[in-house]
Parts: C-alpha cells; sequence; structure tokens
C-alpha cells in the first residue's frame, strides 16, 4: 500500500510539473515570436521584454527536469528541499512575469499596449511590413500580428502566468507532502529494526 501511495503522490507531482511545463512554454513561445517581429523590424526589444522570454525559459527548463526526477527522486530530502526552494523562485518569476504582462489584464480594443508596439486596434493589421516578405532591404521574414491579436496574446500570457504561479505553490505543497512519505517510508519500511526484511 505504501509502494502505491508514494507512486500515486510521484505521479501527482508529475502532472502538475506538466501543467508547469505548459503555463511556461505558451508563454516562451508568444515572446520569442514577439522578440523576433521586433528583431526583425530592428526595433529596441525593452529590458522587461527580455526578462519575461528569460524567466518563461528558465521555467520551462525546470519543469522539464523536474517532470524527468520526480519519478526517480521524488521525496527524498534534499532534493525535496531543493525542489521546494526552486518552486518558491518559479512562483516569484510567474509573478514577475504576470506583473510585467499586466497590460493583457485590461480590453483589447480602442488604444492598447503590446510587446510589438502600442495603438489603436482598428488602425492595424498584421502584415510583412512596407517592403514585404523577404531578406533584401526594408523586408520583413516574420509576420507581425495586428495589434488586437497581439493584445490577445498578451492577454494569455498574463492569465497564463497567474494559472503557472498557483500551479508552482502547489507543486512546493507536494514537495513538503513527499518528503514526508519518503521519510515514513524510511522509517516503518523493511529491515531489521521492526522484524521483518524482504
Amino acid at each position: 500500500m505504501g509502494i502505491f501511495k508514494g507512486g500515486a503522490l510521484r505521479l501527482v507531482q508529475t502532472a502538475l510539473y506538466a501543467i508547469t511545463f505548459c503555463c511556461s512554454a505558451i508563454i516562451l513561445g508568444f515572446f520569442s515570436y514577439f522578440l523576433s517581429v521586433l528583431a526583425d523590424r530592428k526595433l529596441t526589444i525593452p529590458t522587461k521584454w527580455k526578462a519575461v522570454e528569460g524567466l518563461a525559459g528558465a521555467a520551462v527548463l525546470y519543469s522539464i527536469c523536474a517532470i524527468l526526477l520526480t519519478c526517480c527522486l521524488g521525496g527524498v530530502t534534499f532534493f525535496a528541499f531543493l525542489g521546494l526552494f526552486l518552486d518558491v523562485l518559479f512562483i516569484g518569476a510567474m509573478v514577475a512575469i504576470a506583473i510585467m504582462t499586466r497590460d493583457g489584464a485590461k480590453t483589447c480594443n480602442g488604444f492598447v499596449k503590446t510587446p510589438i508596439g502600442n495603438g489603436l486596434t482598428y488602425n492595424n493589421d498584421g502584415s510583412f511590413g512596407g517592403n514585404g516578405f523577404g531578406s533584401g532591404n526594408g523586408e520583413n521574414v516574420t509576420y507581425a500580428v495586428g495589434l488586437k491579436t497581439a493584445c490577445r496574446y498578451n492577454k494569455v500570457c498574463f492569465a497564463v502566468a497567474i494559472i503557472g504561479a498557483l500551479f508552482f505553490l502547489m507543486t512546493a505543497f507536494m514537495q513538503v507532502f513527499l518528503a514526508r512519505h519518503h521519510k515514513k517510508e524510511k522509517r516503518y519500511g523493511p529491515g531489521p529494526k521492526n522484524n521483518y526484511t524482504s
């Protein structure tokens, strides 16, 4: 019964990390697109958008490692405390992303502020730019969506950052449960101390 319970806890923890991976990957994908549009048009990339990209990338990397290692090392005291520490850091990272993308909480009609520019939504349609698609002088390789669509993408990043913060909070609590369960299993498992050997 103990092995099943420990396995179930690890499975739940792995599922939670899979959700944090999805949240982080969505943000990473949208901001990679935003930064590629800005770079292709040789526009200045604000530091906060670089920070969002970096934090989301780190969260993706951590979530992948956590998914792979939770099955084997979930509950081991050192790794549980390390995971707890990193989970708390990534709660902060997701909150920081939500703060930086807070313009996504506003309406996407009228004047909007987006990672690829500010302006009126009804005056701006997506395009490759004035000279069209290509790699020549004044031509762009990346398609820039309209400001209304960019606002919606930013809104998704804002919402997913909040969801990611909540799921990183859940993984932090699960680290504590896994560590306690692992200690309990170690204490009451097979061994000469309790007259039971396998």
